[in-house]
C-alpha cells in the first residue's frame, strides 16, 4: 500500500456517495450489516490501494456512516468495504473500469471503482425552456447514432459525436433530443439458461443449433442499457476521452447554445427506493443541466415524482398519469408533465395501412391535448420496427437475437406494400416512400409533441428485426448512407417540421374543442368528407378532411388537411371561405416534390370539391 497523506474531518451530512466540497470530499454510505465500513482509496487508473480509512462510528446507529476526507482527490478513485466485501458506490458520480464498450471488466473485486468528476464552468448556459407543444423530439442511442463508419463524425459513438451532428439536427428542425440510457450500465449481462422446451420442427431445431454455435458462452449484449445500473454516473464508454462527465456536459452546453433541449431516459427497477430516484434526477438536473426525464418505474413512483418541486422547471415524461394528478397539475398551471405511450402509434398505424373503423380514433388522436398533461406522439420507437421496416415487412425477423424469434411484439400493425423485405420494383419503392411521408405527416400535424426516431428520416432499416436490444453492430447502428439514397424523404421531413412550426394551429397548447368559441363563424377544428362540414367516420371510410381556423391562434386564413388512406382516389368537398379568400394546394405526398413552391401552388378558385389520390395526404391553405 503506497503512502497517502489525508485528513478526516467530522461530518454530519446525510448525503450518500462522494460529494466534492470546498474543504474536502464528503463520503456517505449505507451499510447492509453491522460491521463498520471502510473507505478504500486507489491510485487513479489502477487497483493499487493507497489508503484504507475506517468510517467513524455512526452516532445514530441506523446503518448510515459519513465522513469528510481532505486529500488530492483528482489522482485517486474509491470503493467501500464491509468486512470482506468490496462495494462499488451505487451513488458514484463516475465509474472507472468500463471504459471500453462490450469488454468485461476483470473478475477482481477492485475492477470497478468510483471516480470524482471534474469541476465544470457552465458560463452563460441556460435551459431553452420550450413548451411541450413547441418541441420536436428526436430519439436516439448515443453509440448507435454515430458508430457507423459512414456517419461523417470523427469521434464515433460518443457524446462528442452528437456534438458533431448538431448542424444536421438544426437543419432537420429538431429542438429536443431524447437519449436512451446514458448512465453506467453493464452492457454484457449473464445469459439465461438455454430453453429446455423441445423444438417443434426440424427447421426450429436447426435454427437453435446455429444460434448456440454463434453465441458466446456466458454473456449476452444489452446494447440499449435499460435496467439496473450506476444511475448517477455517465457511461464511460460513451466518452471519446477520459472524462465522460466533462464530455457529456460539453454536449449539453453545445445543444443548449442551439436551443435544443436534452431529455434523458431512466429505467428504475422495482427495488430502487423513491428517495434514491429523487436524488438521482436532482443530481442530473443540477450537475448536468438536463432539461427533463423520461422515467420507466413502478406505478407508485410516478405521482410522487410529478409533485416534486424539481418538475416546475424540468420536464417529466411517463407512460401515464392518474386523472387526479392531471387535474391538480392543471390547477397549479404546471406545464411540465407529459404522457408517452403507444396509443397514438397504434391508432395511426392501423389507419396508415388501410384498416377499417379507424377514423374515429384517429380524429381523437390528432386533436388530443389533455388538461394538465402533454402528449408525446410517435409512429416508431426504439423497440419495434423502424419507419422503413414498417412499410417493408408484414412480420418480424428476430432469429439473430438468439431467442428463437420469440422476443419482440408480434403485433406490428405494419404493411409491406406488396413485397416482403427489400424490393427493386419502382412502384413498390414509390408506395413505400409515400407511406413514410404519410406517417410523418400524421405525426407532425397532430397536436402534442412529435417524437422522431433517429434515422427514420433517411430510411434506416434493421432488416425486419423489431427488438435489436442485444446487437452492437451495423444492425443497430444508423446507416448514414441512406442520406444520399433517401434525400427526397429527408427534405420532406425538414419541410414538414418547418411547416408545423410556422403554423400555430398545428401545435396549440390545449385540446381542440370542435366548436366556435370565438363566435367567428368557424370552429377551431372541423371535419369534412364528401360533404362539407360532415366528416363521415363510418367503418368503411378511410378518408377525412380537417380544417383548422387560424383565428384561434392569431393567424390569418385556414389550413385544410385531407387524409386519404384508401387504395382509391377520394373526393373531398371544400367549405366556403370568407369573401376574398381562396384555397390553394401547398402539399401533396403523392408528388416527388411534396411541398410546392409559392409560384407552383395550384389556385382552386371557385372549386367546390377536389380529388385526393390513393394513400395520399394533401394540404390546402385558405388565404
Amino acid at each position: 500500500m503506497s503512502e497517502l497523506k489525508y485528513r478526516v474531518i467530522e461530518d454530519d451530512s446525510r448525503t450518500a456517495g462522494a460529494v466534492l466540497q470546498r474543504d474536502g470530499v464528503h463520503f456517505g454510505y449505507y451499510a447492509s450489516g453491522e460491521e463498520r465500513p471502510v473507505l478504500l482509496l486507489y491510485k487513479k487508473g489502477t487497483e493499487e490501494i493507497a489508503a484504507e480509512i475506517p468510517f467513524p462510528e455512526s452516532a445514530l446507529g441506523d446503518g448510515y456512516f459519513s465522513m469528510k476526507v481532505k486529500f488530492p482527490y483528482s489522482g485517486y478513485e474509491y470503493n467501500f468495504r464491509e468486512g470482506e466485501n468490496v462495494v462499488t458506490d451505487p451513488y458514484a458520480r463516475r465509474i472507472c473500469g468500463r471504459e471500453q464498450f462490450g469488454v468485461l471488466p476483470s473478475e477482481s473485486p477492485h475492477a470497478l471503482r468510483g471516480g470524482f468528476p471534474q469541476r465544470y464552468h457552465w458560463g452563460s448556459d441556460r435551459l431553452p425552456g420550450l413548451p411541450f407543444e413547441d418541441a420536436v423530439m428526436y430519439h436516439l442511442h448515443v453509440r448507435g447514432f454515430t458508430m457507423q463508419k459512414n456517419s461523417g463524425v470523427r469521434k464515433k459513438g460518443t457524446f462528442a459525436g452528437i456534438r458533431e451532428k448538431i448542424p444536421y439536427l438544426k437543419r432537420l428542425g429538431i429542438n429536443q433530443v431524447k437519449l436512451m440510457p446514458v448512465y453506467e450500465f453493464a452492457e454484457l449481462a449473464p445469459r439465461l439458461p438455454k430453453r429446455s422446451l423441445p423444438a417443434k420442427t426440424q427447421v426450429e431445431a436447426a435454427a437453435r443449433a446455429l444460434e448456440d454455435e454463434k453465441r458466446p458462452e456466458q454473456y449476452k449484449m444489452n446494447f440499449w442499457g435499460y435496467g439496473d445500473g450506476y444511475y448517477f454516473a455517465p457511461k464511460s464508454a460513451y466518452a471519446a476521452g477520459k472524462s465522460p462527465d466533462t464530455e457529456m456536459k460539453d454536449m449539453v452546453k453545445a445543444l443548449h447554445a442551439e436551443g435544443i433541449e436534452v431529455i434523458l431516459e431512466f429505467a428504475f427497477s422495482d427495488d430502487v427506493h423513491i428517495g434514491m430516484i429523487e436524488e438521482c434526477l436532482s443530481c442530473w438536473a443540477m450537475d448536468y443541466h438536463i432539461d427533463g426525464f423520461s422515467v420507466i418505474a413502478r406505478e407508485s413512483v410516478v405521482e410522487e415524482l410529478a409533485r416534486l418541486p424539481l418538475f416546475r422547471r424540468r420536464k417529466l415524461i411517463c407512460n401515464w398519469y392518474p386523472d387526479g394528478l392531471k387535474s391538480w397539475n392543471a390547477e397549479k398551471n404546471h406545464g411540465m408533465l407529459a404522457e408517452s405511450n403507444d396509443g397514438f402509434m397504434n391508432d395511426c398505424r392501423r389507419l396508415l395501412k388501410g384498416d377499417e373503423s379507424c377514423l374515429g380514433a384517429f380524429s381523437f388522436q390528432i386533436r388530443n391535448h389533455p388538461e394538465g398533461c402533454a402528449r408525446i406522439n410517435y409512429m416508431t420507437n426504439h423497440d419495434g420496427f423502424t419507419m422503413m421496416d414498417l412499410v417493408s415487412y408484414d412480420r418480424k425477423y428476430n432469429l439473430d437475437n438468439g431467442e428463437q424469434d420469440r422476443d419482440g411484439t408480434d403485433y406490428n400493425l405494419s404493411w409491406n406494400c406488396g413485397a416482403e423485405g427489400p424490393s427493386r420494383k419502382k412502384d413498390i419503392a414509390a408506395l413505400r416512400m409515400r407511406q413514410r411521408k404519410n406517417a410523418y405527416a400524421m405525426m407532425l400535424f397532430a397536436q402534442g409533441t412529435p417524437m422522431l426516431l433517429a434515422g427514420d428520416e433517411f430510411g434506416n432499416s434493421q432488416n425486419g428485426n423489431n427488438n435489436p436490444y442485444c446487437h452492437d453492430s451495423e444492425l443497430s447502428w444508423l446507416d448514414w448512407s441512406g442520406c444520399r439514397r433517401n434525400r427526397e424523404l429527408t427534405e420532406f421531413v425538414e419541410k414538414a417540421v418547418a411547416y408545423r412550426k410556422a403554423h400555430r394551429v398545428l401545435h396549440q397548447p390545449r385540446a381542440l374543442k370542435l366548436s366556435d368559441q370565438l363566435s367567428s363563424g368557424f370552429p377551431d377544428l372541423s371535419f369534412h368528407g364528401e360533404q362539407a362540414w360532415y366528416g363521415d367516420m363510418e367503418r368503411g371510410r378511410r378518408h377525412l378532411g380537417c380544417m383548422y381556423s387560424g383565428r384561434y391562434t392569431g393567424e390569418e386564413g385556414f389550413v385544410y388537411i385531407a387524409y386519404n388512406f384508401h387504395w382509391n382516389p377520394q373526393e373531398f368537398a371544400l367549405p366556403l371561405l370568407p369573401k376574398g379568400e381562396v384555397w390553394q394546394r401547398v402539399m401533396d405526398t403523392s408528388r416527388k416534390e411534396s411541398f410546392l413552391e409559392e409560384e407552383a401552388r395550384e389556385q382552386m378558385k371557385d372549386a367546390k370539391s377536389f380529388t385526393v389520390p390513393a394513400r395520399t395526404i394533401v394540404i390546402l391553405e385558405g388565404k
